[in-house]
């Protein structure tokens, strides 16, 4: 008997994709997968440099979402697909989606905020199922007479998980993009005012070269902010070696969770992250530290470099393996699509 066909649709720039392939392998599917590039495809040397001179940014785009529907459609044609999951899909047209749709079922997952990459915004219109991983996005939708679908974020575990014989040698720890989020910035800052005495390190593009070589040369504190970002192993690597790992989410998130809640979680280590209505609920025990401001944030901080949170990071581990892995996410789009 043959196997089920997915044909899987996703950014380059997140391993999400990987995660989700394994996911749909393990669950007895063949796979086809597609990596797509942002904010052009692909964002080879040509394509970088004639969009970074380009004076018309969305007009550039445009035509190369145009240029790449042939592409997806022959692949699409050659692997005959039973499913087609599409991973954000701002590189996708209407028209394209409608024709997956007409030989296929169709899921789109956006782990962005619709709101973040308005193009894809009336793709929910073309496909069978539009997932979202923030629920403020299913509310934008309900008060638009359309029904969008909650799926959270989740952790691949074959790259997240504890190490044995790691020393966690970092008091305090933070990975993600700090450039873009005044926020991060905000309370990073007040962290490492907070804890002069303490070990910290932020990993993660804080002044990037490309914006401005002369400030990232002269950046301060390159004993705490790395300036750089890492492979999701490595990450792992990082929140093993960690006694606190901070979650700060960005400013678009509302109600929902982003990767990293997993992430940490899976990893083993300790995670104190910041609170949205769906935070509080997933974590309702205190098996994560749960900050609403600065000063709670800084007294959580406190009180687990002054005690012990190995249990409290042990349960958090093993609840995000039972219910909250790749797996358990690719399980209900299979059910929900019936494929």
């Amino acid at each position: 008997m043959a196997l089920p066909k997915v044909f899987i649709i996703a950014p380059a720039f997140y391993h999400f994709g990987w995660g989700v392939t394994k996911a749909f392998q393990d669950a007895g599917y063949e796979t086809c997968v597609h990596m797509y590039d942002t904010p052009v495809d692909p964002y080879d040397f040509r394509h970088k440099v004639s969009y970074k001179l380009c004076s018309d940014k969305d007009g550039y785009r445009r035509r190369n979402r145009e240029e790449r529907q042939q592409e997806f459609i022959k692949i699409f044609d050659e692997t005959d697909p039973d499913l087609v999951f599409i991973m954000n899909g701002e590189i996708l047209l209407p028209a394209t989606l409608d024709y997956f749709h007409s030989k296929a079922k169709v899921a789109l997952w956006c782990f962005d905020t619709v709101r973040h990459i308005p193009v894809i915004e009336g793709h929910i219109d073309h496909v069978d199922r539009f997932y979202c991983y923030d629920k403020g996005d299913i509310d934008y939708y309900a008060a638009q007479q359309k029904q969008a679908f909650f799926l959270p974020q989740a952790a691949d575990t074959s790259v997240y998980h504890p190490l044995k014989g790691v020393q966690r040698d970092i008091d305090i720890l933070f990975v993600g993009d700090v450039y873009h989020s005044a926020k991060r910035q905000k309370y990073l800052a007040g962290v490492v005012q907070a804890f002069p005495d303490k070990r910290i390190k932020v990993v993660g593009i804080y002044k990037p070269w490309y914006k401005n070589p002369v400030k990232a040369l002269l950046r301060e504190r390159r004993d705490i902010y790395s300036n750089h970002s890492v492979e999701p192993g490595k990450v792992n690597e990082f929140y093993n070696r960690a006694r606190v790992v901070l979650n700060i989410h960005n400013e678009q998130q509302s109600d929902g969770a982003n990767p990293k809640v997993f992430e940490i979680c899976a990893s083993g280590a300790y995670q104190i992250c910041d609170a949205n209505p769906y935070i509080r609920a997933l974590f309702p025990d205190g098996i994560v530290g749960i900050y609403e401001d600065e000063k709670q944030l800084h007294a959580l901080i406190k009180e687990a470099l002054e005690g012990d949170t190995s249990d409290r990071a042990r349960k958090a581990c093993e609840m995000v393996k039972a219910s909250h892995t790749m797996h358990n996410l690719i399980e209900k789009v299979i059910l929900d699509l019936r494929v």
